[in-house]
């Protein structure tokens, strides 16, 4: 004749079911990853992180943007203008009094505006003028010739570039990017005016 087990209440079950099941396991608190594993783990997140911020860091359009006083159009332009310089073995020679570099890219500003997807509006109005404005350090932009003939000559002072975007003057990225959202001097919020019609 078999032995008869008595059921035990729902509560008492429940528990000696737990204790069966935990046996020989670690409960989640208390369990220690071993040391090599941990050493690897933080490894490879170190890493990631790494690889992470590399394509999180500003990129070269970005850069011209900021050089650019924050200007899309101007930014665009100067993106385009540093492509092409640092891409192009033949450049025009001549020497400008006062101006380091004796090398020039020359193009018809209907060219430049082409090339760097602007309209002839967005070039003369926008671009040009802050880029002569903002970028004059590094950047020299020359009309030369007459009627048809005439063209934009520019041409770039590589130290002077390296030297402005990593000099004391340069707008810290942190500065820059609340410019761009519109926070700090300038972008005040005004009170509102009870009285204006809605």
């Amino acid at each position: 004749m078999s032995e008869v087990i008595p059921f035990l209440p729902k509560a008492q079950a429940k528990a000696a079911l737990a204790a069966e099941m935990a046996k020989g396991k670690t409960k989640a608190k208390g369990a220690k990853v071993p040391d090599k594993k941990a050493k690897a783990f933080a490894k490879s997140a170190e890493k990631a992180a790494q690889a992470n911020a590399l394509w999180e860091r500003p990129n070269l359009l970005a850069m011209c943007r900021k050089l650019a006083g924050t200007d899309m159009a101007a930014g665009i332009l100067l993106h385009h203008i540093l492509y092409v310089w640092r891409n192009r073995d033949h450049k025009l020679q001549r020497k400008l009094p006062g101006w380091p570099c004796d090398q020039w890219l020359a193009h018809s500003r209907d060219g430049w505006a082409v090339a760097s997807g602007l309209s002839s509006t967005e070039l003369a109005r926008r671009a040009l003028p802050r880029l002569k404005n903002y970028c004059s350090e590094f950047l020299m932009i020359r009309a030369m010739g007459h009627g048809p003939a005439k063209k934009l000559w520019i041409s770039v002072d590589e130290i002077a570039l390296q030297e402005h975007i990593s000099g004391s003057a340069a707008m810290p990225w942190d500065m820059f990017y609340a410019a761009l959202n519109g926070i700090g001097p300038g972008h005040e919020k005004q009170p509102a005016n009870a009285y204006a019609k809605a």
